[in-house]
């Protein structure tokens, strides 16, 4: 009673808020359901275009394979389980589940696809709620029950549906409207792309139910998603890593596809600054032998990503594709299988031949923003070497203290990596407070987000400065290439100048150099490498590194040789990721007060 009470407020309160001026009016007429992403009947045209293009059919038959597992198995539906303080992990197994199975039985024409899907929305629809209090959760969730019910719409029983209209209503649409729980309308960051969209898909599913709340949660997404699509200006580069642009990036355009399928326009959402230019980032950010350049809270481990068809279909640019055919052609349907939203590359890919497009032929990419990147390269093929280097603030969303940092990846091997993100939910458990970014806070006790454990410069062991933006000076967008930093804002109080250049010199040499000029204080700089390489010490000046058969040599100069510190990636915290496999590269070294020195690291084939 007192969750209909609230419906019927927020019906109310939002039907006063309709003005004239808004982008969609209740005066518009919605398609019949099937309405979103796959509107009625284009399963037709769709099939007909994967069964004459065999990669499209692989994909389409492993999400089927997949759907049939869930057929045949009869695991359990999602049960309400929170893993610390998200219900997230079940959002996403719910929008996998419901997701695949609606899309094999549009697809497929056979019930009993039908019958397992209505099964996890039964499931979904008796929780107690979607957990607003984590609102990715909830976002999510909406989204996957938006989904089955308008694509199974016409197999659903009115009672059905009127179970899951409520359930959309009372458990997504109206607990947004708590601005305490709902800092995420304003926000420039991808919990805005994801729950925006979800919310709006949940209210165009069930838009003649509740057309006054309905219209308030799309215009109020259409008002607000341009603070999250800001932050791709100006060249596409996303401030939050790869990872959460796959994330953001891919619910972002599912919501202008849904616009654009309801409404007949996406309201100039797409002309954001930079973000129709970000498939060539995404693109980019794909070492050679198909890793991604990790910086902030992002691993290194991609699968086949779905957004990139999309914005192939926007802009007609192949080279955005370059790289997801390289991962289907070398690491199978698998790798888009793992995507709780893979049925959209083939809705939005479908009538691009999945042949390989032909390789770009710029070898650097170059992005500025909030977390400004560089990369080149000597080729785009797998022994192709890889360079990448990033700036800004640690104080950007999901940021590490890795500014200056780089990586390097020649005939296949990484020399030089990132640790990537930490698990969050563990941090959280053991009660640190890893979203305060404040100087000093806990967020930069964590080992994998402290600047010593990054490819980058610490002076006297401290952090960088949370609200200090390095950013570049000089770009060489080619090959041979680099770029040059100006890292001084970072370590403020440290030292008068720091200057860092990064080249990828030839097809196996990088080339780091760093020029710092220090203040009126004597100050000890340490320079740090993370590798999962073999490490031998050679001479003084010298590293010996080696993985999988190859070899590299690291040469110090500009200095006298250094005092090298080798030693395991391993936090002291048990709660912690151990980094097997991983080594840290450090020397130190003093620098007087009102100097100037230039070090010259090498790193190259002996």
């Amino acid at each position: 009673m007192r969750i209909r009470l609230l419906a019927l407020l927020a019906f109310v309160f939002v039907g006063l808020m309709t003005h004239a001026d808004d982008a969609v009016t209740l005066r518009q007429k919605l398609p019949r359901h099937p309405r979103l992403l796959m509107i009625r009947g284009a399963e037709k045209g769709i099939m007909k275009d994967v069964h004459k293009d065999s990669l499209w059919l692989a994909i389409h038959q492993g999400i089927i394979a997949e759907a049939d597992a869930l057929v045949a198995t009869k695991t359990k539906p999602v049960e309400y389980q929170l893993e610390g303080r998200r219900l997230l992990g079940v959002s996403r197994e719910a929008l996998r589940r419901i997701f695949f199975l609606s899309y094999a039985f549009r697809t497929e024409h056979d019930n009993k696809y039908m019958v397992r899907a209505r099964e996890e929305l039964n499931a979904i629809t008796s929780f107690s709620d979607w957990h607003p209090d984590h609102f990715l959760d909830t976002g999510e969730m909406t989204l996957a029950a938006a989904i089955g019910y308008d694509w199974l719409y016409d197999q659903l029983s009115k009672a059905e549906r009127a179970i899951l209209e409520q359930a959309i209503i009372e458990k997504g649409l109206t607990p947004s409207l708590d601005t305490k729980k709902c800092w995420f309308i304003t926000a420039n960051n991808n919990w805005n792309q994801v729950c925006h969209c979800g919310l709006a898909y949940g209210a165009i599913a069930v838009w003649e139910q509740n057309p006054e709340l309905a219209a308030h949660i799309v215009n109020r997404a259409i008002e607000n998603l341009p603070h999250a699509m800001n932050v791709y200006a100006p060249d596409g580069a996303y401030p939050e890593g790869c990872g959460y642009w796959d994330y953001g990036t891919t619910f972002n355009v599912l919501l202008l596809d849904a616009l654009r399928q309801v409404f007949s326009s996406d309201f100039g959402l797409s002309k954001a600054p930079g973000f129709m230019l970000t498939g060539g980032y995404i693109a980019n950010m794909y070492t050679p032998a198909l890793n991604w350049f990790a910086y902030s809270d992002c691993g290194t481990r991609p699968g086949g990503l779905s957004a990139p068809f999309w914005f192939y279909r926007e802009t007609g640019d192949s080279g955005i594709l370059f790289t997801q055919m390289r991962i289907l052609q070398r690491k199978g349907v698998g790798a888009f299988l793992r995507d709780r939203l893979a049925p959209t590359a083939i809705i939005w890919g479908h009538q691009t031949s999945l042949a390989t497009p032909p390789q770009p032929t710029s070898h650097s990419w170059h992005g500025e923003g909030i977390s400004p990147v560089f990369v080149t390269r000597s080729g785009w093929g797998y022994s192709d070497s890889f360079m990448g280097m990033k700036v800004g603030t640690p104080n950007a969303n999901h940021g590490h203290m890795d500014e200056g940092s780089f990586i390097f990846e020649s005939h296949g091997v990484e020399w030089a990596v990132d640790l990537g993100p930490e698990n969050y939910n563990t941090l959280e458990q053991a009660g640190l407070n890893i979203w305060d970014k404040r100087q000093g806070s806990d967020r930069w006790s964590v080992f994998r987000y402290h600047n010593l454990q990054h490819n980058t410069l610490t002076f006297d062991g401290e952090e960088q400065i949370v609200k200090g933006e390095a950013h570049f000076i000089e770009v060489k967008d080619s090959f041979p290439g680099g770029a040059t930093a100006d890292l001084t804002p970072v370590y403020a109080g440290k030292a008068k100048s720091v200057v860092r250049r990064c080249e990828l010199r030839a097809e196996d040499n990088l080339y780091v150099e760093d020029r710092i000029e220090t203040g009126d204080k004597d100050t000890r700089l340490t320079w740090t490498m993370v590798t999962q390489a073999d490490v031998v010490q050679g001479d003084g000046r010298t590293l010996y590194l080696s993985k999988s058969g190859q070899s590299m040599r690291l040469y110090v100069g500009g200095i006298e040789p250094p005092q090298w510190d080798i030693v395991p990636a391993k936090p002291t915290r048990d709660i912690e990721n151990p980094n097997k496999g991983y080594t840290i590269i450090r020397f130190t070294t003093p620098l007087k007060a009102s100097t100037r020195t230039v070090i010259r690291v090498s790193l190259k084939r002996p």
